[in-house]
């Protein structure tokens, strides 16, 4: 059974509090993940969306049929001086993408990723980057759309992809 289309809308100020959520949905710790509040807290993971709304941010929320937020992927570019932990350098923006808890496998990342790399293509940025943990199964999903290995950043890789101009 083909996984249906659900409608993709641009993030908006309001949905703000929804990719908060997804921020920390996205964050694979497999044991003893610490509670949002603390998580959200610590500055590498606030870079993600702390000040959102500024140049080169581009974000999209996918929606159920009844038009509930039901996953979310946006990217934003940071500076040397203040890298995201998917960090390759200034002109490639950083991608973070999830979907609601009880929602994986169901094809809604996939189309939130091929939405945002249609768009950020579009944009004219020459690629993408992202930080994903190895054990984390989002990987393989990673590497089907041409992500490849460009670096490693604790116990976390950085993953790229080169856009068609």
């Amino acid at each position: 059974m083909p996984t249906p289309v659900l409608p993709i809308t641009p993030a908006m100020p309001e949905d703000l509090p929804f990719l908060w959520d997804m921020l920390y949905a996205m964050i694979h710790i497999p044991e003893n993940k610490p509670p949002k509040e603390v998580l959200l807290a610590e500055p590498g993971i606030r870079a993600c969306l702390d000040g959102w709304g500024r140049p080169g941010d581009s974000g999209w929320i996918v929606r159920t049929a009844e038009g509930k937020p039901a996953g979310a992927a946006w990217y934003r570019l940071h500076t040397a001086e203040q890298p995201g932990y998917g960090f390759v350098d200034e002109r490639t923006p950083e991608l973070s993408v999830a979907v609601l808890p009880g929602l994986e496998g169901q094809g809604i990342g996939t189309q939130l990723l091929h939405h945002l790399i249609s768009e950020a293509s579009k944009a004219g940025y020459p690629a993408l980057s992202l930080s994903v943990d190895p054990s984390n199964a989002a990987l393989r999903l990673y590497e089907r759309l041409g992500f490849v290995r460009a670096g490693e950043s604790g116990t976390s890789w950085t993953l790229l992809l080169k856009l068609q101009g």
